[in-house]
């Protein structure tokens, strides 16, 4: 009905395009020369009373009153309110009016003033009709709310959530801040490719590409490291660069599969000069950008003022485990210290990524201040140099801010034979089915043996951080147009006339007729369940805040969930080869919520989201549960 509506109204709208076509009017104008600006004219009223200026932006109220009309205008700055009166303009020009519409854009000029109830307004002399808007805008009092439309068309969100574009003001102004602030240290900006030979750089799955000319496939890059190296090799002693990068992985509200990215790397430095870098690059961009370098995220303060606390890894797993590894040599105890907390360690798994699982699941949440930890297991860090006081652990720091990985910095590893031979133990990994392990990059081993001086590296995610100078809770909120499944939808007017009289001949016909001949169920239980054990099962409607594929595993999908409790609730399901992740964000759900956790991949899954199985002709079928969306979180179900 909505549907059939709104090209009803699409079709009245092209009808006053056409009639202004037809006065002489070109509803899709030509430039357009203002002087000011809204909130020049706000700011600055006692200097421009009485003054003549000329503005332009879209309508987005009108109020009538017989011979006299206001009309709220917005441009990028903001909105004014424009007096027009039949006086004024002249009776051709006014009756033009009723031609116009919400949404439609228009020049105005005329003079400065305050209206009797002191609001302060534009008289218009002249108005400009600039271009016709055909389709109609959300409507007032709702706007555009759903999530998932805003994300689909920002430029939607733009016109009618304004402020809206503030994050994206101060995403800019905060890149160029940092840009200044790397500038003033002597640091150099360059471009490095975006197509690769090998996907290297970071432990990712990648985007695969062909080149039709060279008959090569190639990938986009996951990471900028290498080749901002091999410019240090060759004497480009600091050097940055701000760009996209590609992870074909899964979505939610931290992770897009392309993001933008910083990476710096200095030579003669290492990665206690990256720390102090970076504290005293954040700290000084906040305060340019924001006034202050303490903010609020999410209702919590968060201060960016240097020094940040700063911890070794194995400090930061005892201090919130308890557990000590240094008292913990072997694989196998160390597997034993990861189930005594609860989480399922593969059986092969070494120390050190058992020390690393540990961290990720039981000691990343409670970072919330600017923390640097240091000192990764070498099994993870295939790029960083080793401590000469540990050779299995590596000078490398993570920044975590609010429980989140900010940045990721090493002391680089410039000995092209140790090199060689944490690429080959990559490789073995790889050859294992570890998608995400480096290959081997002989070109990058070339240039180090030539000679790589000491050299501090640095990456830093900018949407995260702008996360965090905006309260943004999701990174789709800091992306002005973040990647999304695709909705089948009419691409043509003569399709969406096609559907929308489709949707008219068919509001009162017969529901589809679904063909279930063919499909098989499991036989009902023939055992009873007494009504008061059946009556502990907590069932209750879910909302899927974020959704993503469990690293190293095909069927799994990661679901954070909102519960009506206030506090996030993960469940891990089965369901990838059914849905894709980010297809499934957004929805309410249904799930038993009383279940006791059961670690999966290293992961407490904290209940069951139900979904609905059958076969037909011989292959499973599986439909998760999903309901209306008005159902709000934590609603039970009786």
């Amino acid at each position: 009905m909505a549907e059939l509506e709104n090209f009803e109204q699409m079709q009245i709208r092209r009808e006053k395009a056409a009639q202004l076509q037809a006065a002489g009017i070109d509803p899709y104008g030509e430039s357009f020369v203002r002087t000011h600006t809204s909130a020049e004219i706000l700011g600055n009223f006692e200097q421009l009373e009485g003054s003549h200026v000329v503005v332009a932006g879209r309508i987005m109220a009108i109020r009538g009153h017989g011979k006299a009309c206001f009309i709220v205008l917005a441009d990028k700055e903001g909105q004014i309110q424009i007096y027009l009166k039949v006086d004024e303009l002249g009776e051709e020009a006014f009756s033009q009016m009723k031609l116009w519409d919400i949404g439609d854009i228009i020049g105005v000029s005329g003079e400065v003033f305050r209206t009797k109830r002191g609001e302060i307004s534009i008289k218009a002399q002249k108005v400009t009709f600039l271009t016709k808007c055909l389709r109609p805008l959300p409507e007032k009092w709702h706007g555009l709310t759903d999530v998932e439309l805003r994300y689909r068309q920002r430029y939607l969100d733009l016109i009618v959530n304004p402020q809206v574009k503030d994050a994206f003001i101060i995403r800019s102004k905060m890149i160029s801040a940092i840009r200044a602030f790397l500038d003033g240290q002597g640091f150099l900006e360059v471009e490095t490719p975006t197509l690769h030979t090998i996907a290297g750089g970071a432990a990712a799955r990648p985007f695969i590409t062909h080149h039709n000319a060279l008959n090569i496939d190639l990938y986009m890059r996951i990471a900028l490291e290498l080749h901002l190296k091999r410019l240090i090799v060759g004497g480009m002693e600091r050097v940055y660069e701000i760009g996209r990068v590609f992870r074909n992985e899964g979505i939610s509200i931290r992770h897009n599969p392309e993001f933008t990215l910083l990476e710096l790397y200095q030579a003669y430095s290492d990665y206690q000069g990256m720390m102090e870098l970076m504290e005293n690059m954040v700290s000084s961009v906040a305060k340019q950008v924001l006034g202050s370098d303490t903010v609020q995220y999410q209702g919590t303060e968060i201060c960016f003022a240097p020094p940040w606390r700063r911890m070794t890894m194995f400090e930061a797993i005892r201090q919130y485990t308890g557990i000590d590894f240094n008292q913990i040599a072997d694989d196998e105890a160390a597997r034993a210290a990861a189930q005594s907390i609860g989480l399922t360690p593969d059986a092969d798994m070494s120390r050190g990524n058992v020390i690393n699982l540990i961290f990720e699941e039981k000691v990343e949440e409670h970072l919330v201040e600017p923390t640097f930890i240091m000192d990764y297991p070498i099994e993870i860090s295939p790029l960083v140099k080793r401590k000469h006081d540990d050779a299995n652990f590596v000078y490398r720091f993570e920044a975590f801010v609010y429980g989140r990985e900010l940045a990721n910095a090493y002391s680089e590893l410039n000995d092209p034979i140790d090199q060689r031979q944490r690429f080959e133990k990559q490789m073995e990994q790889r050859a294992k089915g570890d998608e995400e392990a480096n290959e081997t990059d002989e070109d990058f081993l070339r240039a180090l043996e030539y000679g790589m001086p000491p050299t501090g590296g640095l990456g830093m995610g900018i949407d995260r951080l702008v996360m965090y100078f905006t309260d943004s809770p999701s990174i789709r909120d800091v992306i002005l147009f973040p990647t999304l499944k695709p909705l089948k939808e009419a691409h043509t007017a003569h399709e969406a006339s096609a559907r929308a009289e489709e949707t008219a001949d068919d509001i009162n016909a017969a529901p589809e007729k679904i063909d279930f001949s063919k499909v098989e169920i499991e036989p009902l239980f023939k055992d009873f369940v007494d009504f008061e054990t059946f009556s502990k099962s907590d069932f209750r409607a879910v909302k899927v805040l974020a959704c993503e594929a469990v690293p190293k595993s095909k069927k799994l999908l990661k679901f954070t969930l909102d519960d009506g409790t206030g506090e996030n609730r993960t469940i891990l399901s089965g369901i990838h080869a059914y849905y894709e992740p980010e297809e499934l964000v957004g929805k309410t759900c249904i799930a038993i919520t009383n279940l006791p956790p059961r670690p999966m991949m290293g992961i407490e899954s904290c209940g069951m989201l139900l979904s609905a199985v059958h076969t037909e002709e011989g292959q499973e079928k599986l439909h998760l549960l999903m309901v209306d969306n008005h159902i709000p979180a934590g609603a039970k179900l009786y």
